[in-house]
């Protein structure tokens, strides 16, 4: 990773669209690699959640900004009315409860997220989609030029209708999540469905990764549009109404390379690695309290060996899986290719979605490329989102 610091000038954020450009052939190599490597499992029925349809609630799991790293987040209205959202940054990014810093891993105590929370609202005119950068974000401006297709740099950067002010994210470095949820003209929580959401984590030496926003898909009979949200299950004294959303996913399946195994496009002295981002369903904006969940794994080698290992999740989380456990290994799992199950514990009070990326590595060269996680199943206990109380 390049040690270029990316800068808020008109001439920086001009260059946002050559680096897609510049990336797409490592990303269109990485993904027919994922393709191959991805088996679908028959043997549990489908997830609610999805990242193909337009939804009533957008979760975009990773969103970093830390100086060599930066996410392009779209956002499109896929009606023909006008749509609100109210969106929310949780920064969790980790602090040191001691001295030292949790980033740089010279932290003698213990490492912490901050959720630290700012929210923000837009609007979309019909079929109107816009876009942003998380360092810059998106001010209001009736003087915004329209997008330049014949100019030498191709800057459409903050072309278009301008959805509301966007800030940026609240610290430098972030990483953390963006949720947005579609809402009345008063704020109040509809089943819409109809936002749809990709976001672009671009690297400063052109390298970029990109992956669909999770969606929730509102239930349009049951939503009483109260700042209490229920995702999935049934009846209860938060709910009287039930499911107001479809639920998340009871588990995830991801097949991967295992890690420190070779690349057969690139050859035997290539090396890939995976990185995985939770994050839980339930949020409580409300009372800005974040939700720990205990994530169980299984693990499964291609000769059907079996491997097991857990770990928590507060808040936010990114990880290696090779951090995670040996299991995930190459010389643990000895075979190239690892299929790994993910699960909320019995004791969880959230399910979870995420995405992955994979590092591949060949010499001093290295690339990503970003994609879903498939979820499976449906979780029959109800995840809350706890919206801010109005004025």
């Amino acid at each position: 990773m390049g040690e270029a610091v990316f800068s808020t000038t008109a001439q920086q954020r001009a260059r946002f669209a050559p680096w897609i450009v510049a990336a797409c052939s490592k990303a269109v190599a990485l993904a027919a690699i994922v393709l191959v490597a991805t088996v679908a499992d028959p043997r549990c029925g489908r997830a609610e959640s999805t990242s193909e349809r337009s939804s009533s609630i957008l979760i975009f799991p990773k969103v970093v900004y830390d100086g060599s790293r930066d996410t392009f987040i779209q956002i499109s209205n896929t009606s023909n009315s006008m749509v609100h959202a109210h969106c929310f940054y949780v920064d969790a990014t980790p602090i040191c409860i001691g001295s030292g810093d949790c980033l740089a891993g010279t932290c003698s105590g213990r490492c912490e997220p901050q959720w630290q929370e700012v929210d923000f609202n837009i609007w979309l005119t019909r079929q109107q989609p816009t876009h942003w950068t998380a360092s810059i974000g998106r001010l209001t401006s009736p003087n915004d030029e329209p997008c330049d297709r014949n100019g030498p740099e191709y800057d459409c950067d903050g072309a278009g209708i301008d959805p509301g002010r966007v800030p940026p994210v609240s610290g430098f470095p972030f990483q953390g999540e963006l949720r947005c949820i579609e809402v009345d003209q008063s704020g109040a929580p509809i089943s819409g469905n109809h936002l749809k959401g990709e976001a672009t984590i671009l690297s400063s030496d052109g390298d970029a990764s990109k992956y669909n926003a999770v969606g929730i898909l509102g239930e349009p009979f049951t939503n009483d549009g109260d700042n209490v949200l229920c995702l999935g299950g049934g009846v209860s004294d938060e709910c009287p109404n039930g499911a107001e959303y479809q639920g998340c996913g009871q588990r995830v399946v991801l097949n991967h390379f295992a890690g420190g195994a070779d690349n057969p496009l690139f050859g035997p002295t290539s090396t890939v690695d995976t990185e995985v981002t939770l994050v839980p369903c339930r949020a409580d904006y409300e009372r800005q309290e974040p939700t720990r969940i205990v994530v169980q794994f299984l693990a499964y080698n291609e000769l059907e060996q079996r491997f097991s290992t857990s770990t928590t999740v507060d808040c936010w989380r990114s990880f290696l899986l090779g951090d995670i456990s040996n299991i995930f290994d190459v010389l643990t799992a000895q075979t190239r290719f690892v299929a790994t199950h993910m699960r909320p514990s019995e004791a969880a009070n959230s399910g979870f979605v995420g995405i992955v990326e994979e590092h591949n590595f060949l010499g001093d060269e290295s690339a990503r490329v970003a994609f879903n996680l498939h979820e499976l199943g449906n979780r029959d206990k109800t995840d809350l989102i706890f919206l801010p109380e109005g004025p």
